[in-house]
């Protein structure tokens, strides 16, 4: 049994053998019929190396079109039960207790460049699964961000147009994990916000609330500053 992650240091439990370790136990079903392409487990179910409570999900990053095709037939053949099919977002799957989904998004061709254009720091934590070998990263900001006890944006914003998520994202991660989250992120983002023009900003609102977990609070602070 993995011991409480409050209980090691910040480098230990941010480090490649901790997360690849962790991404081998909850992909547990999936190793014991090993899935001969390539993929990224990444995002913030390595919260659960911080915090101790389960992950909300498995997000799944297919390296290429062909790899998701793949691992969406490889899910159904061991079990997998479909949940959603939600394009261009992700396809939903729940297997042994687990909810996992596969996104469309095959673009990014490594492992670092996929967690590059996460927004959050502490997102940006995740292993590569290929043909059987498995390889942890961990962001340098993540690593800072456990050090500080901070949630830290990734700047500059790689997808700056669910810009009000990454503000409802960075607001629940400080809640979950206990750390400060900084005057200045948020500022940063709502000077984002209040400098598109008002169509922009009701196209973010909408966006927002097609994806958010838990948005209104958010949606209501953005109509007092939408520009007349």
């Amino acid at each position: 049994m993995r011991s409480s992650p409050l209980a090691s240091a910040p480098e230990e439990v941010l480090s490649p053998a901790s997360v690849i370790a962790f991404a081998q136990e909850q992909l547990a079903p999936l190793r014991s019929h090993a899935f001969p392409g390539r993929f990224f487990l990444a995002g913030g179910a390595f919260k659960t190396l911080l915090q101790g409570r389960p992950p909300h999900d498995l997000d799944l990053w297919p390296a290429s079109l062909l790899d998701r095709q793949a691992l969406l037939v490889h899910l159904e053949a061991h079990g997998a039960r479909l949940l959603d099919d939600n394009p261009p977002f992700q396809t939903t799957f729940h297997l042994l207790g687990r909810r996992l989904e596969v996104a469309y998004d095959c673009t990014p061709a490594s492992l670092e460049e996929r967690l590059s254009r996460f927004d959050l720091g502490l997102s940006a934590i995740g292993v590569e699964c290929a043909g059987g070998r498995w390889r942890g990263h961990v962001h340098p900001l993540a690593a800072e961000s456990v050090q500080r006890r901070e949630v830290l944006l990734l700047r500059p914003l790689a997808n700056w147009k669910y810009l009000l998520a990454t503000l409802e994202r960075l607001r629940r991660y400080g809640e979950e994990l206990g750390y400060r989250v900084p005057v200045q992120e948020e500022q940063y983002l709502w000077d984002l916000f209040e400098a598109q023009p008002r169509e922009s900003q009701e196209a973010l609102m909408t966006r927002h609330a097609r994806v958010a977990r838990e948005g209104g609070s958010i949606l209501a602070e953005a109509r007092l500053r939408l520009r007349p």
